[in-house]
């Protein structure tokens, strides 16, 4: 059972719309760069509380009232959903393994620029949502389209 400052931390960062990092390792604080501490998990996947948080930059602050999730560009028919409306669409669930391209970065020698990673930065994971492709079905992507972003 959690006691009640780390209930009252959990309470705060979600009503801020914010993942917690109770018990992640901070390896660096703005962008956040947690890190999971093995000596917790003890499961294929990784809880979600002590999955590891990658940042390049801060966390946008949206307001999901009014978000917008726009597909445009080399389509025939650009178009916006809500948030409800995605949320709405049939989505599939996949188990996959995530890892940043800078885990084990504090073993380099010579050292190198960045987070400095130890094993943690990587986790397995229930990942769930609107695949790709069908949004871009729905878009009728042009022939010759090359990136997606």
């Amino acid at each position: 059972m959690e006691d009640s400052k780390t209930q009252y931390i959990r309470s705060e960062i979600s009503k801020a719309g914010q993942s917690s990092s109770v018990g992640l390792i901070i390896r660096q604080k703005e962008p956040n760069n947690l890190e999971t501490p093995f000596d917790q998990v003890d499961s294929f996947l990784t809880p979600t509380d002590l999955f590891y948080i990658r940042s390049h930059f801060p966390a946008p602050k949206l307001d999901l009232a009014s978000y917008q999730l726009r597909i445009n560009g080399a389509v025939r028919n650009p178009f916006s959903l809500s948030y409800q409306e995605l949320r709405d669409m049939p989505s599939e669930t996949r188990v996959a393994t995530l890892e940043c391209a800078g885990n084990s970065r504090v073993f380099l020698v010579p050292q190198v620029e960045g987070a400095q990673w130890e094993l943690g930065a990587v986790g397995n994971a229930e990942w769930t949502g609107v695949p790709l492709a069908a949004l871009l079905e729905r878009a009728g992507m042009e022939e010759g389209a090359r990136e997606r972003v």
